[in-house]
């Protein structure tokens, strides 16, 4: 059974969506499972992602600034102690080139490690969005899921996998602020992958991630991919909404689909989102 972390950060009452193409949907009803993302996917789209505000990376800094001073101490010493000696072993070489090297190696291993952190997106929000329906249809057409964080979990826990899953809402803030407060960029323990530039809050967005398990000496041979997750189709699916641009054969072909993989009529939804606006004026006539 996967282990599944929700974090203090997410609202366990909100609805959440996640907007896709139909072959996405077809391929999570065919193989009951969730697609997680490498951040490193991301490089285009959005080259921060997996990266934190510049004062967070700061106090990064300051946390290793006394180890680096002691190693760089340690050579000090060990230089004029070869220097009394009259040697150059190469050992210290090999300690000088390791020092200067250092910080290169450090911004490597972090970009590794964070980037192959790997997420599944939903979007929070009571409503469609409009915004979603045309960042992520194709040709607009699309449909979008509708779920619940308990639902989320019990399709999850349905299959017996070794793995944790952990939950959280994303924080949007800006990179460069000098102001911010190390404290401001931490939610439910963690920096990446939940904290996004404040270009991105139109999604709203609540993240299935999983972290890879490697230790700190293994982190530079790391290489980021992505993954798939079971999770129970059905269990998830608690309304699919079919695009409010997309018309016929679509619509017909979205419930002809769903039929076929045994979602219920009544959970597939034709939106509403552009309709309905003549009836309002019906209360002016309502005397």
């Amino acid at each position: 059974m996967a282990s599944v972390k929700i974090g203090d950060s997410v609202d366990q009452s909100a609805s959440l969506w996640r907007y896709m193409s139909l072959d996405k949907l077809i391929n999570l009803l065919e193989t009951d499972s969730f697609y997680f993302t490498a951040l490193e996917t991301y490089n285009k789209t959005d080259p921060f992602e997996g990266y934190i505000p510049k004062k967070a990376f700061e106090l990064y800094g300051k946390i290793f600034a006394p180890e680096v001073q002691a190693l760089k101490d340690e050579y000090k010493k060990f230089e004029e102690q070869c220097q009394l000696d009259g040697t150059n072993p190469p050992q210290l070489t090999a300690m000088r080139e390791g020092i200067e090297g250092l910080g290169a190696k450090t911004k490597e291993t972090y970009k590794k490690l964070n980037k192959s952190i790997a997420v599944n997106c939903w979007h929070a929000n009571p409503v469609e969005s409009e915004a979603m329906w045309k960042l992520y249809s194709d040709n607009k057409k699309g449909v979008a899921i509708k779920t619940s964080i308990p639902s989320l979990q019990r399709a999850l826990a349905h299959f017996d996998q070794d793995i944790t899953v952990q939950v959280g809402a994303v924080k949007y803030m800006d990179f460069n602020d000098p102001n911010i407060d190390g404290r401001e960029c931490v939610t439910d323990g963690h920096l990446s992958p939940l904290l996004k530039r404040s270009s991105f809050q139109h999604e709203n967005e609540v993240r299935l991630f999983t972290v890879p398990t490697v230790s700190v000496e293994s982190g530079a041979e790391i290489k980021p991919e992505s993954h798939f997750v079971k999770a129970l189709a059905s269990e998830v699916i608690e309304a699919v909404y079919i695009s409010p641009f997309a018309g016929e054969p679509y619509t017909s072909s979205v419930k002809a689909i769903c039929s076929k993989y045994g979602i219920p009529d009544e959970k597939v939804i034709e939106s509403n989102l552009l309709k309905g606006h003549e009836a309002l004026l019906d209360s002016i006539v309502a005397w």
